[in-house]
């Protein structure tokens, strides 16, 4: 089985900066690296490689082609592209693998479970990653080049990935908004939101270990009444956290079998 030597990398991004230090670490080629631009690229990666915003010139002769783009963004580099057999993934936790079937029937995904900025330092190997292939040569492939790269993966099917995909925005993307605004409350009263830290990671560890809802505290899980009451009128002048508050609380009492 020939192996993955050559890596042609469509995006510029954050993952696409990120796979980029990963491979060249591991002794991968980057044959091309294609994108609207190449000011996020970094210098030393630019001097061993051949950028181009020009899809017409992506070369035909890497092993493997990542296309690192925003979810909106796939469908239309897709169009503009020939068809051809190139082993052809994404990195999209919401794009099903089988629509990159109009430009390669050699489809497939590596999904990294994180989240990655250029400018923080990522340990690669406690990252999950979720991989997919349209067959069983490519799934192995696949599986060597992720091994080669020190990743810690596993086989999931676009459905499941998706439904994972989903679980990630709610349970990463809204706690960050729900502490901003916990934060904002706690500036605007005068006191540390640092202090909150120890909670936070107690919450964290509890809900990963046991059962979240049977670790559930809180007035609404008591059915404190007057306490809810109280709360969300101190909350009058934080109306996003209100709504918040309301809400939670409403579905928490629901949850719990308790009522207002």
């Amino acid at each position: 089985m020939k192996k993955i030597k050559n890596i042609t990398i469509l995006g510029t991004g954050n993952i696409a900066n990120g796979f980029l230090n990963l491979f060249i670490k591991n002794q991968f080629k980057i044959d091309c690296i294609f994108g609207n631009s190449s000011k996020n690229i970094e210098k030393s990666v630019l001097k061993n490689t051949f950028f181009t915003n020009n899809i017409s010139k992506i070369p035909s002769t890497s092993d493997l082609y990542i296309f690192a783009l925003s979810d909106d963004a796939y469908l239309e580099v897709f169009k503009k592209i020939s068809k051809n057999n190139h082993l052809t993934i994404h990195t999209s936790g919401s794009l099903d693998s089988e629509s990159l079937d109009v430009f390669s029937s050699r489809w497939g995904c590596i999904y990294p479970l994180q989240t990655i900025k250029k400018d923080s330092k990522i340990s690669w190997e406690k990252v999950p990653f979720f991989i997919e292939a349209a067959n069983e040569k490519d799934e192995k492939l696949l599986s060597v080049f992720c091994s080669s790269n020190n990743m810690n993966f596993s086989i999931l099917n676009s459905s499941k990935r998706k439904k994972l995909h989903l679980a990630a925005v709610a349970s990463n993307n809204f706690t960050y908004h729900l502490l901003s605004m916990v934060k904002e409350y706690c500036i605007k009263n005068e006191i540390n939101f640092k202090d909150l830290k120890p909670l936070l990671e107690k919450t964290m560890e509890a809900s990963l270990n046991e059962d979240p809802y049977i670790k559930q505290t809180g007035p609404a899980n008591r059915g404190d009444n007057k306490l809810i009451e109280k709360q969300i009128k101190e909350l009058k002048e934080f109306k996003n956290l209100q709504e918040i508050y309301e809400i939670f609380t409403k579905q928490i009492i629901k949850k719990h079998h308790h009522e207002l």
